[in-house]
Parts: C-alpha cells; sequence; structure tokens
C-alpha cells in the first residue's frame, strides 16, 4: 500500500512545484495516455482520477510547460563510459567554458538529470547529442520521469538535492539548433551525428532529411511515414522513443508556423506513427 500512494504523492509533490505531470505506464518511460501534451496538469483532482485508475503509474513532467529544461547526462553513451556523477559533469563541463552551476539533481538508472530552469526566450527544445556524446536535454516538445518513478532497470532518486538553478547562457548557446540549411544528400544532423551505433545514426539521419525536405502537400504523409520507420525501431528497443520523437521533431521544426502546420499537429503525427509501428518492430544486426 505504501508504493500506491507514493506515486501519487510523487505527482503531487512535482505538480506542487508547478510542473505538469502525467502518467507513464507502470514501471516503464512511455506515457500511459495519449495527447499528453496537451492534459499534462497541476491539477489535483485529475492526478487523483489518473492515479486512483491505476496507481502504479510511473510520473512524467512536461518539461516545457513546467519551464525547465533538463540535461539528461547519458553514462554508457559517454566514451568511455562515466563511472559516476562527478566525472559525468567533468565530460558535461569539457564542452563549456566553465563548470556547469549546481542544481537540482535526479540519479536516473543510467545516469543523472540536471534539472535547470529554462528562459522565456529563446524557445528551447529537446536535443539529442547537440552538446556531447551521450548529453541529451529536454525542453519543450519533451518530458521526464520524476524521482519516486520506478522501473526494472532501477528507480529514480534525488543525488543532490538543491533548488533548481537557472539556465546559463552558455548552456543554451549549446543547445540552440544551428541556422536552419539543406544537408546534403547522406549528410547527417547535428541531433543524430554522435549517436553511438553509426548504421542506425544513418537511418535517424536519412529520415530527418526526407521530412525536413518534404514538399508543403506531403509533409503530414512524409512526417507519418519517417514516424512508422522510427517506430518499428522503437518497438525492437533499438532505439528510445524519445531519440526518434526529438530527432522527427527537430526535422519538422522547419514546417512549423506554415500554412496552418502546428507543433500539435506534428506531435499527433509523430505518435500516431509510432502507434501503428508498435506491432511491427524491426531488429538491426548487430
Amino acid at each position: 500500500m505504501t508504493a500506491v500512494l507514493d506515486l501519487r504523492a510523487v505527482a503531487i509533490a512535482a505538480a506542487a512545484h508547478g510542473w505538469p505531470v502525467f502518467p507513464l505506464r507502470p514501471g516503464g518511460k512511455r506515457p500511459a495516455i495519449k495527447r499528453w501534451p496537451e492534459l499534462a496538469s497541476t491539477d489535483e483532482d485529475r492526478i487523483h482520477r489518473w492515479w486512483g485508475y491505476n496507481p502504479r503509474y510511473n510520473v512524467a513532467i512536461a518539461t516545457g510547460p513546467a519551464g525547465l529544461h533538463v540535461i539528461d547526462l547519458d553514462a554508457h553513451h559517454m566514451s568511455p563510459p562515466a563511472a559516476d556523477l562527478t566525472e559525468a559533469l567533468v565530460r558535461l563541463g569539457a564542452h563549456l567554458p566553465r563548470p556547469a552551476p549546481p542544481t537540482l539533481t535526479i540519479a536516473t538508472p543510467g545516469g543523472w538529470h540536471l534539472y535547470y530552469r529554462a528562459p522565456h526566450e529563446p524557445l528551447l527544445r529537446c536535443t539529442v547529442a547537440r552538446i556531447g556524446d551521450g548529453i541529451d536535454s529536454r525542453g519543450h516538445g519533451g518530458y521526464i520521469v520524476a524521482p519516486g518513478s520506478r522501473t526494472p532497470h532501477g528507480d529514480y532518486t534525488v543525488a543532490v538535492n538543491r533548488p533548481v538553478a537557472d539556465l546559463p547562457e552558455m548552456l543554451i548557446h549549446q543547445i540552440i539548433p544551428p541556422p536552419p540549411t539543406l544537408a546534403p544528400i547522406g549528410g547527417r544532423s547535428s541531433s543524430v551525428a554522435a549517436h553511438p551505433d553509426s548504421y542506425l545514426a544513418a537511418i535517424l539521419a536519412g529520415e530527418a532529411e526526407r521530412v525536413a525536405r518534404a514538399r508543403l502537400h506531403l509533409r503530414n504523409h512524409t512526417l507519418f511515414r519517417s514516424a512508422l520507420v522510427l517506430g518499428r525501431l522503437v518497438a525492437a528497443d533499438e532505439l528510445s522513443e524519445h531519440d526518434a520523437r526529438t530527432v522527427l521533431t527537430d526535422a519538422a521544426a522547419a514546417h512549423i508556423g506554415i500554412e496552418d502546420f502546428t507543433a500539435i499537429e506534428a506531435h499527433r503525427t509523430i505518435s500516431n506513427g509510432f502507434r501503428y509501428s508498435s506491432a511491427r518492430p524491426r531488429r538491426l544486426r548487430h
């Protein structure tokens, strides 16, 4: 009974910070509801309904609406893997003119989350390996698993209990995407070039380029098709849903605001592609 109450309390505690939450599948990291970017909430009644339906739901925080930008240090994807938080912070600092400021830090099953308060402008989206190998970030369009959540690979726990610091300008410069340019055929975008599996990186780059170059009347169809391709890899655990969604969202960003194409429509199209491909996993040979 304690575990049942804990997860509901985790959601309520996060919401008390002003961070909109939504449920994840029990023991997992995938959303348990559709349209989570619209439905994530700080409303206690809604939280009680969600966790009343299934008290084993893990807890997610929608980073954009929460005003957070979270640096995700993945120890296993650093080269060589980081042995502890101190070493991981040194790896992060190698890409910055000075060490990142101390802030609330959460231990994850594979690394650490550094919580920072996002600026109002510019709007910062999620990134994959843009800062460096094994260093992703979660912002608008993304979410993080809240401390207190549990998975078969380990729990999310508070590692450094400090107030959330402002995201420093030096990290903002690393996170902002480069000026939009059309990559040459076969080229790799900055968000995928550092992926540890070169064959998988080539697939990601190809789909990202396909979406970015899509003609106006074919952009939704192209985005859906690319989501099907990457969704099959997600279904086979060859690729995380976060990485797949980030690559496609970055690629679709060039179309946002053109003839009523919105970020919500892009998110829905990607989600539909992932859902339809979930029963057809594609496994790569390693």
